[in-house]
């Protein structure tokens, strides 16, 4: 199960002077010839990808070989290269790939080609609970997606490609809701503007290349592409003790934000640092060893690793060791706070996480010392459960959700969802709009905590969404 070419895939979103989420590709063309256009005329598209995803399915890879959009005459490329993506890491988040140039014109379709599939999903009849893998098939090796409407691409327009693999559709079960394997890639595309939130920059990973000013880096990709990043007043850091001038080629980022229509910088509203000193691991926790309790193991499905460390393989549960001098840091949360809600006695099965630390290698074999457990953002995708509502002030409140998503089979069902009034409610006017007797379908992107009062997960939730037809 290990694909070390790109270890941050599922939700894709191509750039063509337009931002999103597969991982940006340099914007000097596609291999394609502008047939028909000024060649002083050049647009840009960028990718980025989502995913609608299956219980206890933890990872979904597929080779994408090539992604094309029609302008009426020419099928353009805007994928550089094939990369192996995992689009049931995602879990509604974005994933930036590539950007490239296009001519303008209108285009009204995208089409995407995809090869050897590759899923791991979680067995929670062994204890602890194991990964069993399983190659897939394709019924089809492209699919086709027309937009509603046509898009118009002028010269110097910045757009993103946004590729949503709905695996919930895609993977075929047999009588016993069992995946067989076999794959019916189900696909929607479309063309957006670069600030369209369904194309934003919110899982963008890399290691530091060099600093270039006060507010300034550049970083690389997991593909090779170095991005500049923009920091602003109005950035937040995960941990504000870490200033840009103190990053170095060790420092490894995950960044948010939105491509810069302008300069095709990532305009970064978070950063937040991975590792500072040597290795990153990134994952999904599916064991915690005393629970409860101040942890000394916990199991990581491991999606993503920096650098390629040996002995570790993505698609595979590794075991760390934690002795609770470990600096614990919540994703996008000021750190004098985190200290108070998330540590080695908050650990739980399905928190999403970051580990950094340091690595030493010795006669070919890797040694791996946690410094750091970051907490980061995840998306689940299920239904509101009738009743369960309670508003508290405006957004402020909870209510419950039954979770049918990637890690929903670690998760308690159903899953207690708190909400503030910072919370961001897409295609549902607020809080007081889950009432009723219909189990709303939602997708809730946000942190599982543990609540000390009971010992059991709880997500706060920082964005909920009602799902619309794709």
């Amino acid at each position: 199960m290990k694909s070390k070419s790109n270890r941050f895939g599922g939700f894709l979103v191509l750039l063509c002077s337009l931002a999103a989420s597969f991982g940006l590709a340099s914007c000097g063309g596609s291999g394609n010839s502008m047939v028909g256009t000024n060649p002083a005329e050049s647009a840009s598209i960028f990718t980025v990808g989502t995913d609608a995803s299956l219980p206890s399915v933890v990872s979904c890879q597929v080779t994408v070989t090539g992604v094309t959009v029609f302008n009426g005459t020419n099928n353009v490329s805007v994928l550089s290269q094939p990369q192996v993506v995992d689009f049931a890491a995602l879990s509604g988040l974005h994933q930036l790939l590539d950007l490239s140039a296009v001519p303008p014109g209108t285009y009204t379709s995208a089409t995407i080609t995809l090869a050897s599939p590759t899923l791991s999903f979680i067995d929670t009849t062994q204890n602890p609970p194991a990964i069993t893998n399983l190659n897939g098939t394709l019924t089809q090796a492209t699919a086709m997606s027309t937009f509603s409407a046509p898009f118009v691409l002028n010269d110097g327009d910045l757009v993103g490609l946004r590729i949503h693999f709905d695996l919930y559709k895609s993977l075929q079960t047999d009588a016993n809701n069992q995946i067989t394997g076999v794959i019916n890639p189900t696909v929607d595309m479309a063309l957006l503007n670069a600030d369209d939130a369904k194309v934003s920059v919110d899982d963008f990973h890399g290691g530091v290349v060099g600093v270039t000013g006060p507010n300034t880096f550049t970083m690389q990709g997991d593909k090779g592409r170095q991005w500049t990043v923009q920091a602003s007043d109005t950035t937040t850091f995960d941990d504000p003790t870490l200033t840009v001038a103190q990053f170095t080629t060790n420092t490894i980022v995950e960044v948010s934000g939105q491509l810069d229509p302008v300069t095709h910088d990532i305009d970064a509203s978070e950063i937040e640092v991975l590792s500072n000193d040597g290795f990153w691991l990134g994952g999904l926790f599916t064991n915690i060893r005393p629970s409860p309790g101040p942890a000394t193991e916990a199991d990581l499905f491991v999606r993503g690793e920096l650098p390629d460390i040996n002995g570790i393989e993505d698609g595979q549960i590794y075991t760390l060791d934690l002795n609770g001098s470990e600096n614990y840091l919540v994703a996008h949360i000021d750190p004098l706070i985190t200290q108070l809600i998330f540590n080695n006695s908050a650990l739980a099965a399905g928190q999403r996480v970051g580990i950094g630390g340091k690595l030493t290698t010795t006669n070919g074999e890797s040694v791996l010392t946690v410094h750091r457990v970051v907490l980061r953002r995840q998306g689940q995708q299920g239904t509101w459960v009738p009743g369960s509502t309670n508003v508290v002030n405006n957004n402020a409140g909870s209510f419950q959700f039954t979770d049918d998503w990637t890690d929903g089979v670690l998760l308690p069902s159903p899953l207690n969802v708190l909400t503030t009034n910072n919370t961001n409610f897409v295609n549902i006017s607020g809080l007081s709009a889950l009432s009723g007797n219909r189990a709303i379908p939602l997708r809730v992107v946000g942190l599982i905590f543990v609540n000390p009062l009971n010992g059991q997960p709880v997500f706060v939730a920082r964005r909920v969404e009602e799902l619309t037809t794709e």
